[in-house]
């Protein structure tokens, strides 16, 4: 047996013969019989070249490779906020002039911020901005595992995530992104900083 005759050492059932192709023709174009098919056919008149016959006989391909699991769990889509959970925040964010938010649920920040249909829940927050660089409905900011989550609302100037360091990630309209406990939130060029609920004397 030839090593043509295995596949990764297990041997191949015989090769059926091939069935004609549909769109035959009998003046379709010839070429002549190589040597090996001159020596299955015993003839070494022309032959017409089959298509493409697919794998071995007895050879199956999975196309989709990742095993079935019950426990898979879908990807949520772009753009859903983080699923509330159960756990009690204790994250406030305040703002250069004093103006502190208590970040419990979900909170709609802006100059003058209304209800949003992806929030119907939210609270809202108003916070004063002499430059006018924060928008009317500027971003949502929640609560959820353990963390806090900014989604801007496709604000005019933008939302930042400002780490400890001083580095800047901007948010993209409405994709979710977390906060770190020690960093701040730059509501287009209004900072907000996160702090520990019960320091400097609040609740």
């Amino acid at each position: 047996m030839s090593a043509d005759d295995t596949w990764n050492g297990v041997p191949l059932p015989p090769r059926p013969p091939l069935p004609p192709r549909p769109d035959t023709q009998a003046d379709a174009p010839t070429e002549p019989a190589s040597s090996e098919q001159q020596n299955q056919s015993g003839s070494p008149d022309a032959v017409t070249r089959p298509g493409f016959i697919g794998l071995p006989p007895g050879i199956q391909a999975d196309i989709d490779t990742v095993p079935a699991s019950a426990d898979r769990v879908s990807p949520a889509p772009l753009g859903n906020p983080p699923s509330p959970d159960v756990s009690t925040s204790d994250i406030d964010i305040e703002f250069a002039d004093g103006t502190r938010i208590s970040i419990d649920g979900v909170v709609l920040v802006g100059r003058d911020p209304s209800a949003q249909s992806a929030f119907p829940d939210a609270d809202v927050a108003a916070v004063s901005d002499v430059t006018r660089s924060v928008s009317k409905t500027h971003a949502a900011v929640q609560w959820s595992r353990g963390a806090v989550w900014v989604t801007d609302l496709h604000s005019t100037n933008g939302t930042r995530i400002v780490d400890a360091s001083g580095r800047e990630t901007v948010c993209v309209p409405e994709a979710p992104t977390p906060a770190p406990r020690d960093g701040g939130i730059l509501f287009g060029r209004a900072l907000a900083s996160l702090r520990a609920r019960g320091s400097d004397g609040s609740e």
